[in-house]
């Protein structure tokens, strides 16, 4: 917790520089079931726009970094937004060959609490707002004024240092901070943004609803059928044939059926 408190301190005396705030997200991707997921988020605060996105594309930028070459992985989605701007650009990937970007604006409304406490020897002070049909309750510093946090969380006087649900199914804590080295470039991240395809939201809706329907079809190439004796070879290196393709297909649904649970509770696409 010294090291934390030191790199954070840090930060502060930095703050004009490019910082990167590493969270901690506990969280259910099936609310049905008690199972918890642990990833690592960063979120990038620069001079120019600050990021959001999984630590799997940092991997992937470090070995880029070192080889030249990317290594195949789980593609996930991420947001981006300039400091000019309200608007959130929030690249989405769904299981298909695309991302798609949806470009909205994320504003929420804080009631700020005079509940404190004091953690690191941070001061943190307690606000509560309704988020994408959820009640979510914030623990922010004005040690580190920089109004932002995990997600699509911003407008506080001080970062978000700890976030979570009042139904305990996301919990965000900053487990880390440091510097971003002026040659840093996020070399997946604009891979991505280079190919994503503008959607509104009721377009990606009906997108995931056509994938859940026919789960393989940007392996089919679009097509609903395989022929005979042909094989179909997924992302994760799994070979199927025509006869195996079916009882794939309806895991690959209720795979897609069990994530039920996004951050936006409001914005859950429900599937037959």
């Amino acid at each position: 917790m010294k090291s934390l408190l030191f790199i954070l301190l840090g930060t502060v005396m930095f703050f004009s520089q490019n910082n990167r705030f590493i969270y901690e997200m506990k969280y259910k991707k099936d609310s049905t079931l008690k199972d918890i997921t642990i990833e690592n988020y960063y979120l990038d605060v620069t001079k120019e726009d600050i990021a959001y996105y999984n630590r799997l594309n940092y991997i992937n930028d470090s070995i880029f970094s070192a080889t030249g070459q990317y290594t195949p992985g789980r593609l996930t989605s991420f947001l981006i937004k300039k400091n000019n701007s309200n608007v959130y650009q929030n690249y989405e990937y769904i299981g298909d060959v695309n991302f798609y970007k949806i470009s909205e604006e994320s504003q929420q409304q804080w009631n700020i609490t005079d509940s404190v406490k004091v953690s690191n020897n941070l001061r943190l002070q307690k606000a509560t707002t309704t988020f994408g049909g959820r009640n979510w309750e914030a623990w922010f510093t004005k040690d580190i004024p920089i109004p932002y946090g995990p997600y699509k969380f911003n407008g506080l006087p001080g970062l978000i240092m700890e976030l979570y649900d009042t139904k305990k199914n996301y919990r965000f804590n900053v487990i880390k901070s440091e510097k971003i080295s002026d040659d840093y470039k996020r070399n997946s991240l604009n891979a991505s943004i280079s190919r994503a395809i503008p959607v509104t939201l009721k377009e990606l809706n009906k997108l995931k609803l056509d994938l859940y329907s026919n789960p393989f079809k940007y392996v089919l190439n679009g097509n609903l059928t395989m022929r005979e004796g042909q094989k179909l070879l997924l992302d994760d290196g799994t070979v199927l044939s025509k006869e195996e393709l079916k009882p794939a297909e309806d895991r690959e649904r209720k795979k897609i059926k069990s994530f039920n649970n996004p951050v936006e509770l409001d914005k859950a696409v429900k599937y037959p």
